[in-house]
């Protein structure tokens, strides 16, 4: 349990050996939720890893860690944390070079997912029920087949990517199909995350989202996972998220009525109870 003090703390990376530093302190974000919320800031190697975490949740239920897409970061989640911060622990880290992070260069895929695994393991996260959006669900999923000790289960919601996209022009199209169906306050926290990453580093992290091959590892994939699709969303329609589901060992589909690509923020209501469930689910060997 943490303290509401600002602390800094030391801790020996079991990956490298060396020494980590953990920097705690109060949220300062206005209108985030909860007084259990803490900022940390955990350096990673060369990178500083930036997460609000609310660490008080009952232990006896898996932690919940929390993945963006690209060029948004952990602000995203806002609203789902306002309806799950109790009685979970909440990870929601902004992945290195977005957000509140900071990176040494832009990061690879593979490369944000073994940073990702090293701060899981410095703040003790396994066994976690794994909530990811957009290209964060790449993410999830190559944490879970290179590392599955580090996901007990998924909710992939809006998975990317569609392989009818057609690059990253196809991709551009779609994103402005979506926008006047999203909720006009996520314009602030779009426009302020993508200044917080740069142009270059988006692009460069969508680019090597549209190149990698998920479909390729999903038949590895054996956490159960629920893929959540929006019934407006034009960037991953809901035939695309069907089609992924049908690709994972054990997995159904859930399809949103009404919703846009970015449920956490446009459909938080629905979600946190499709997100439920899936806590609830925890423990049961029983497939769906």
């Amino acid at each position: 349990m943490q303290t509401r003090a600002s602390r800094v703390a030391a801790v020996t990376d079991a990956a490298s050996g060396d020494t980590v530093r953990i920097a705690w302190r109060p949220i300062d974000e206005r209108g985030w939720p909860g007084w259990m919320w803490h900022a940390c800031d955990t350096w990673i190697g060369d990178h500083r890893v930036f997460a609000r975490i609310s660490p008080e949740g009952d232990e006896g239920r898996p932690p919940l860690v929390m993945l963006h897409g690209a060029v948004v970061a952990g602000d995203y989640f806002g609203p789902i944390a306002w309806r799950l911060d109790n009685p979970c622990r909440v990870y929601i880290p902004d992945l290195p070079g977005f957000g509140r992070s900071a990176a040494s260069h832009i990061l690879t895929l593979p490369e944000q997912v073994d940073v990702l695994d090293r701060w899981m393991k410095v703040h003790q996260v396994s066994g976690a029920v794994v909530v990811a959006n957009s290209t964060g669900c790449q993410v999830a999923t190559m944490l879970a087949t290179r590392h599955p000790d580090r996901v007990s289960r998924l909710v992939l919601v809006a998975p990317t990517m569609d392989p009818s996209i057609r690059g990253l022009l196809g991709l551009m199209w779609r994103g402005l199909l979506d926008i006047p169906r999203e909720r006009q306050r996520l314009w602030t926290i779009w426009l302020s995350d993508l200044w917080a990453s740069g142009v270059v580093r988006a692009i460069r992290c969508v680019t090597d989202a549209i190149r990698d091959d998920q479909a390729g590892r999903l038949p590895r994939l054996r956490q159960p996972t629920i893929c959540v699709g929006g019934e407006r969303d034009p960037i991953c329609p809901p035939r695309w998220v069907e089609s992924l589901a049908s690709c994972l060992p054990d997995a159904k589909t859930v399809i949103l009525p009404g919703a846009p690509h970015a449920m956490n923020f446009s459909a938080p209501d629905a979600l946190a109870d499709v997100i439920r469930s899936m806590m609830d689910n925890t423990g049961s060997n029983e497939s769906w």
